[in-house]
């Protein structure tokens, strides 16, 4: 395998469990596999950590936390921005077409999570995943207290109304997207956040901390 690859992913369910330097290879794993569970890493490091640890939701984000770039903003110089807070965002490369989500410290860049990338997806989907990811998260470690950024008014609006009104059709190749939109929802459903959540204004303070820069 090389190491300069810009994805690698991790098997863990599949036709062959272990750690897959493209996308093409993992699919070859992991389409139509009943129960299939893989994720995308950003170096073979992290891929290799995560796979050893298993797919455990904590083991993950250790992982990545460990192995993601620290990016330092000076956010002071913007007031009205809440320190202690993190910003989620999503990507899709066509639409509908292979979505990530993250979440990221707004002070410091650093990643906190990071999902995907799952098939036949939007980004509308992503960024409401990513909400409800970052809310469950929190209720998990018990911080209450911080603050969580979107730059999508449509998944914020999802999250309020706990419903995913997305009128994407389900197909074979999504259908484990779809557990995870009925997942969150019944986690909306069932669960209460103190945690706020506000609009990113983008106008006023550029791009989200946690854009994929891709645009």
């Amino acid at each position: 395998m090389a190491s300069n690859r810009s994805k690698w992913y991790v098997v863990w369910n599949g036709t062959e469990p272990g750690v897959c330097d493209s996308w093409a290879e993992c699919e070859a794993r992991t389409k139509g596999f009943p129960g299939a569970r893989y994720k995308a890493f950003r170096t073979q490091e992290e891929a290799v950590e995560a796979f050893r640890n298993g797919d455990d939701e904590m083991s993950l984000l250790r992982a990545i936390a460990q192995h993601s770039p620290v990016v330092h903003v000076n956010y002071d110089a913007i007031p009205e921005i809440v320190k202690d807070s993190i910003a989620v965002d999503g990507a899709c490369s066509g639409n509908p077409g292979l979505m990530e989500y993250r979440g990221v410290d707004v002070m410091t860049g650093a990643e906190i999570f990071h999902q995907g990338p799952y098939p036949d997806a939007t980004n509308n989907i992503g960024e409401f995943l990513a909400l409800v990811h970052a809310l469950a998260f929190f209720k998990k470690t018990g911080n209450d207290h911080t603050t969580i950024y979107s730059d999508s008014r449509t998944a914020m609006a999802w999250v309020r109304d706990r419903k995913c009104k997305t009128k994407l059709e389900r197909t074979e190749r999504n259908a484990h997207l779809f557990e995870l939109i009925a997942r969150a929802e019944y986690w909306l459903q069932n669960n209460t956040s103190p945690n706020r959540i506000i609009k990113w204004e983008t106008t006023k303070w550029g791009e989200i901390p946690a854009d994929f820069g891709r645009k």
